[in-house]
């Protein structure tokens, strides 16, 4: 794995630690974190539903733990539900991924990836040409003389610079708050996690069988199921005086993989992403047997665990 897609990983997951919550366990370092890194039978286990949205929104669900549903919560549920299961599209809650990227990752395939083909495709979206030269003449890529052309700027960067670039460019738009108050408090952890995600997911794709690419556009678009979600419920359900049930947080995280799940369904951005959008309005996350699923829960496991102790 390249030194470089490893050390960024490191510096989100184990340079940036906040202090874990109160009864929160020390997290152990990333698997996959070096070459020698296995993925490991035991995966490690995931954020409590509950608290994943605590930390995602900064709110408090009730301390009573077991108490039921309110109505108005339940009404919420039932009515998302219909939604969900209704086929109507969900443009107006979930941002689709710019058409660019999976045509830039599928050009990026192979032992020999076509960069100046994909430097075509990038001249489609200027500000990621601009993300894309300037990234390439920081401190860290400069060698030599700067670089004024886009060609010139992807072939110094590689496919794995553009691909880092790429993601943080993609995350502008997919995470984008519009002004919801509820949404905007979370908007950036999540787009901070599906950044790491990605990598991670690309970097631990070969082990699990699962093509790096499809694996990459999985761990960057999957948390807009939250942005949905979120959107839908600042708009419908806004916070009030009184915080949410906790079986109401339960009900929204499963609510969440189905929003993506229906979302990469209506999106149609290649087989992989359909399969797996398909198989989340199924089952959860968790339980779901199509390797790219389980790739993308071991990933979304330990990101959370590190990047959401806060």
């Amino acid at each position: 794995m390249p030194p470089w897609l490893i050390g960024t990983l490191r510096r989100w997951l184990m340079h940036e630690p906040a202090a874990p919550a109160t009864g929160a366990s020390r997290v152990a370092p990333l698997a996959g974190a070096t070459d020698d890194a296995a993925a490991g039978d035991e995966a490690p286990q995931p954020s409590a539903p509950i608290e994943r949205f605590e930390r995602l929104t900064g709110l408090r669900c009730e301390a009573e733990a077991a108490a039921d549903a309110r109505p108005d919560e339940q009404a919420f549920v039932e009515a998302l539900q219909t939604l969900l299961e209704s086929g109507q599209s969900l443009a107006a809650w979930v941002p689709r991924p710019p058409s660019v990227l999976p045509r830039l990752l599928a050009c990026l395939r192979g032992e020999q990836p076509s960069l100046r083909q994909a430097a075509a495709l990038v001249r489609e979206d200027p500000q990621l040409v601009a993300d894309i030269v300037r990234a390439a003449n920081s401190a860290r890529m400069q060698h030599g003389e700067p670089v004024t052309e886009l060609e010139q700027a992807v072939l110094r960067l590689g496919v794995d610079g553009l691909l880092r670039i790429a993601g943080a460019s993609v995350m502008r738009p997919l995470f984008d708050a519009r002004r919801d108050a509820l949404l905007a408090a979370a908007a950036p952890k999540l787009a901070r996690l599906a950044l790491a995600k990605s990598l991670l997911c690309y970097m631990q794709a070969p082990r699990c069988g699962v093509d790096a690419f499809d694996a990459y556009l999985a761990g960057l678009t999957h948390n807009v199921g939250w942005v949905g979600v979120l959107r839908v419920l600042g708009l419908r359900l806004p916070p009030a005086a009184r915080p949410y049930s906790c079986r109401f947080v339960v009900e929204l995280s499963r609510l969440s993989e189905r929003m993506y799940g229906a979302s990469a369904e209506q999106w149609q951005l290649n087989d992989a992403l359909t399969g797996l959008g398909r198989a989340l309005r199924k089952s959860p996350l968790e339980q779901s047997t199509l390797p790219l699923a389980r790739l993308l829960w071991r990933a979304e496991t330990e990101v959370e665990r590190k990047l959401l102790a806060a």
